[in-house]
């Protein structure tokens, strides 16, 4: 297996929610921040820091008027595990120091988060905390019950993981049967448990989730899940196993890796690195297998860096591609036409009349992409990408005279509009984005 640079997967740890989280609460404490005898800022404090980071549960509406709500009906920080998580990994990582009732940002914190050694020393330790006390068994504070924390569940799941083909994401129930070192509960239990401890440590950015839930309403069951271990997590499973002596030996490239795995290791380098590890992977499958692995591997939700740097590979070998990149304009997923425009719009193969259809058909779920591959966790620079010369109004393709049937279809509209609304440094524009992100989601 092979391990990407320190730097770059010490950029990967710090975009991880659980850890870009903990500096983003220590950060915000300064100058200082009045906290309980339990360690935890007061409640009006926490309200701040939840609406500024976006600490919202999962299963909260994202409208405004019910998280307003919410919020109002909080007695206690330690009511939101959003926050009360990444807040304590502040502490448990001394990112943030508490003296005499006040909490502050630990000396010399910004400097020691620009050493890629230092965050990756931060990171492992949360994610063998996370290991640790995760639960299967979410209801009651009581200790977990036999087989259902995560150090029963996850050694044997991350070993699996480890040791599959780059590229594999097996489903829940393929990890229960055939991961699990001591399978106790039934099948169907082992899954839902599994599912709960791979969700606790996906906040680590170990491991990544694709998740979709039972359908219909009162169903029970997980659903269907699979999981793949990142670029994160074989760093964190090669260091535990070789800390129980364990051989875990390297290689030194990234050309046998699956797409997702490829894409995902380049998104973190930069971009003048990402040429010479994409030209080995190529060569490895030629342009038209290399196109059908990564377009197997894009289209889903949340994964718009990735597609992103997959136009960028393919605009290496767009040339030979022509036919297939034009068929995949109408491909039944949007994501996947999307980056088909976008190599064609960057190759340099099509007159302004080619353009200009490519642009009318597409325009909208190309913008989304761009934001889409410019947001981050905690987007501090989105509003200078969105106000850079090279990308003015460029939000105009997808919010003038909007086509509601095109902007739902693609996956990562919904966040973007969200972003824009919150970010934009224009705010009529941003208004506009809320307004019309609340009429997608409440337009069947």
């Amino acid at each position: 297996m092979s391990l990407l640079p320190a730097d770059a997967l010490a950029r990967m740890a710090l975009d991880s929610p659980l850890l870009c989280d903990a500096l983003s609460l220590a950060r915000w404490s300064a100058p200082t921040t009045p906290v309980t005898r339990h360690g935890v800022p007061g409640i009006d404090d926490a309200r701040t820091a939840i609406t500024r980071f976006a600490l919202w549960p999962p299963d909260l509406p994202g409208r405004t008027a019910e998280r307003t709500t919410w919020l109002g009906g909080l007695h206690s920080a330690a009511e939101v595990a959003h926050f009360v998580v990444p807040w304590s990994a502040a502490l448990r990582l001394g990112l943030v120091e508490i003296d005499e009732d006040h909490a502050r940002p630990a000396p010399g914190l910004e400097l020691r988060a620009r050493d890629p050694e230092q965050v990756l020393a931060w990171w492992f330790r949360e994610f063998e905390h996370t290991i640790a006390n995760a639960r299967g068994e979410l209801a009651g504070p009581g200790p977990a019950a036999p087989g259902t924390s995560g150090p029963d569940l996850l050694p044997g799941v991350l070993r699996h993981l480890y040791e599959a083909p780059d590229g594999s994401r097996p489903d829940l129930d393929t990890l229960a049967r055939e991961a699990l070192l001591s399978p106790a509960p039934p099948l169907c239990r082992a899954t839902d448990l599994l599912l709960h401890v791979l969700w606790q440590l996906s906040d680590t950015g170990a491991v990544a989730l694709d998740h979709h839930p039972s359908g219909p309403r009162g169903r029970k069951g997980h659903g269907h899940c699979t999981v793949e271990l990142t670029a994160l997590g074989r760093y964190g499973v090669r260091r535990l196993l070789l800390e129980v002596g364990i051989h875990a030996p390297l290689v030194d490239t990234l050309a046998e890796a699956g797409a997702a795995r490829f894409l995902d290791a380049l998104s973190v380098l930069p971009f003048e690195e990402r040429l010479a590890e994409a030209g080995p992977w190529l060569d490895r499958r030629g342009p038209a297998e290399a196109l059908r692995q990564i377009t197997e591997v894009v289209s889903g939700p949340g994964v718009a860096l990735r597609r992103w740097v997959g136009t960028q590979v393919l605009n290496t070998t767009s040339s030979e591609l022509e036919p297939e990149l034009r068929s995949l304009l109408y491909s039944p997923r949007p994501a996947v036409a999307s980056m088909a425009a976008v190599v064609l719009l960057s190759s340099g193969m099509l007159n302004q009349r080619g353009i200009d259809r490519v642009l009318d058909g597409h325009g909208p779920w190309v913008v989304i992409d761009m934001v889409a591959a410019a947001m981050t966790p905690d987007n501090a620079d989105l509003p200078g990408f969105l106000s850079a010369e090279g990308t003015p109004d460029i939000e105009r393709t997808v919010l003038d005279d909007p086509d509601p049937v095109l902007l739902r279809a693609h996956p990562d509209t919904l966040p973007v509009l969200d972003a824009l609304a919150r970010h934009h440094p224009d705010p009529a524009t941003a208004t506009r984005a809320h307004d019309l992100a609340g009429r997608l989601r409440d337009t069947p």
